[in-house]
């Protein structure tokens, strides 16, 4: 019996397996590509980026964002020239884009058990005041990075035009085996 009880434990412990990087953005899904037709040459392309814990200092939070937003950058420019390709479509251009990282802050607070605040009626004594009361915090920071792409099929020809092999063969190289949280 206790054995069955500590491999029900522990299988309770275990943690969520790893997803891939890329993958379509699901509901429910935390992560992933999104897009849309706009016109005949023309699509959106979003891909929001899992939610990753952010450091406290500015320098460090800057970098980190910094290569959050461009392997979102990379995973929608990747989905693009997929796009282009079941299109075939030799190459593409990115008319717009827009690269966002949103942060967040978790505080939570835990206080000692053996405080209570001044006149606080506790059964048998009165609580009192109390300057070295124990006073515990918690401070979680996060950030998400979302990239949204609208790319032309049929790019003017002065226009930079990304060549839709090319770069659906880098990515794929680069991120197909990723996986969040990354092993």
């Amino acid at each position: 019996m206790a054995l069955a009880a500590a491999a029900a434990l522990l299988a309770a412990c275990q943690s969520v397996p790893p997803r891939p990087l890329y993958q379509p953005l699901e509901a429910g899904a935390a992560f992933g590509y999104a897009d849309r037709q706009i016109d005949d040459t023309h699509w959106e392309v979003t891909y929001a980026g899992p939610r990753y814990r952010a450091s406290y200092s500015d320098s460090k939070r800057d970098a980190e964002s910094d290569a959050a937003r461009d392997q979102s950058y990379d995973l929608a420019l990747w989905r693009a020239a997929q796009i282009a390709l079941e299109h075939n479509r030799p190459s593409f251009a990115v008319v717009s884009e827009r690269r966002d990282v949103d942060h967040s802050t978790e505080v939570s607070r835990r206080y000692s058990p053996f405080y209570y605040p001044y006149g606080f009626r506790h059964p048998g004594y009165w609580g009192g005041y109390w300057p070295w009361y124990y006073d515990d915090y918690s401070v979680r920071s996060f950030g998400e990075a979302t990239v949204t792409l609208t790319i032309d099929l049929e790019p003017d020809p002065g226009a930079k035009a990304i060549d839709a092999k090319e770069t659906a063969t880098r990515l794929e190289d680069e991120y197909a085996f990723k996986t969040w949280p990354p092993q």
